[in-house]
């Protein structure tokens, strides 16, 4: 009566639909969690046998993330034709995501010395090959997807192996996964993570906390504590930025808007460069931990326990430890 291809097509759309409508993502890493506290006990140990020091340390974590965030973006990541409507901005985030992890990982080839490892040429031609065919398929079902993966990925390796060897990372990976938590948020059926107007709280939740980490890394790092602003002024731009920020929140769980999230984490941003510059001093790893969590809660919301794993072994490189409480003084 039924065909099989017919039955075992709709027991595959069932499961997605019941995946794209729950956080699946959540149960994931859940699961992982054993895997990761192991490599919180271990990596520095593991780490280290691969080479691994405190000083290079960022710069190996950069690499492998950006290489793996490649990787599941060619072979794990979704296709052209979920795209909703033809004006969608989907296809040039995710191609500027793949050009720019493309400059960090073919950068970090040259800069780390790896091409003097590969003694054949042939094994270098076969893993470029093998690189533009996974762009290739992974642009499958629309011309431009193909062309566009294919130009961002020979574009990031041109331009990455041509700049500055001495190039900083830190900002440049932190503003990829910055900016693959807002294209999951554009298009979640994409990325497999939900359907837009569907995300449960858990969604929502996980987005916006990996945004706060994303802006704490960055207002960290560049805005330096002064101490200057009188205690007075301080307190009411406190507690505007505080509001805004709330009303952004709520308005974000109301809409799951692109545009409010953005907002959000605008209203974040200038919230937290008052308290840093209010400050007299901040902990000096604090943007090193608060890059390591970008790194683990992405890979979290993109279903990917790599660049999770990679974040949590950069953590036990951080010489200090830091607690909840130091994040929660910058609101």
């Amino acid at each position: 009566m039924f065909d099989n291809i017919f039955i075992a097509s709709t027991a595959i759309s069932s499961f997605n639909n019941a995946a794209l409508l729950n956080p699946f993502f959540f149960v994931v890493a859940l699961l992982t969690v054993p895997l990761l506290f192991i490599v919180y006990l271990y990596g520095y140990d593991i780490g280290t046998r691969f080479g691994w020091n405190n000083q290079d340390a960022e710069i190996k974590t950069g690499f492998w993330s950006a290489g793996a965030l490649v990787l599941w973006m060619l072979l794990f990541g979704g296709n052209y034709a979920v795209i909703r409507d033809g004006i969608s901005l989907l296809p040039l985030g995710v191609g500027l995501v793949l050009f720019l992890s493309m400059v960090v990982v073919a950068n970090g080839v040259v800069r780390l010395k790896y091409l003097n490892q590969i003694r054949s040429k042939k094994i270098g031609w076969i893993l470029l090959f093998v690189l533009l065919l996974g762009a290739i398929t992974s642009g499958m079902m629309n011309w431009y997807g193909i062309l566009l993966q294919i130009s961002a990925v020979i574009c990031g390796l041109i331009v990455g192996c041509r700049i500055n060897r001495n190039a900083s990372w830190f900002t440049l990976v932190d503003l990829i996964f910055g900016m693959m938590t807002v294209l999951i948020l554009m298009q979640p059926e994409y990325f497999r993570f939900g359907q837009l107007g569907h995300l449960t709280m858990v969604h929502l939740l996980g987005v916006i906390v990996t945004g706060f980490f994303v802006v704490t890394s960055l207002v960290t790092k560049y805005v330096k504590p002064r101490g200057k602003i009188r205690q007075s002024a301080f307190i009411k731009l406190r507690w505007l930025f505080r509001i805004v920020t709330l009303l952004a929140t709520i308005l974000f769980f109301a809409t799951e808007s692109v545009p409010v999230f953005l907002g959000l984490l605008c209203s974040l941003s200038l919230l937290e460069m008052l308290l840093v510059y209010h400050s007299n001093k901040i902990p000096d790893t604090m943007f090193k931990y608060s890059w390591a969590w970008v790194l683990i809660l992405s890979g979290v919301l993109m279903i990917c326990p790599i660049i999770s794993a990679l974040g949590v072994m950069y953590l036990t490189f951080i010489p200090s430890k830091m607690k909840t409480t130091d994040f929660l003084r910058l609101l």
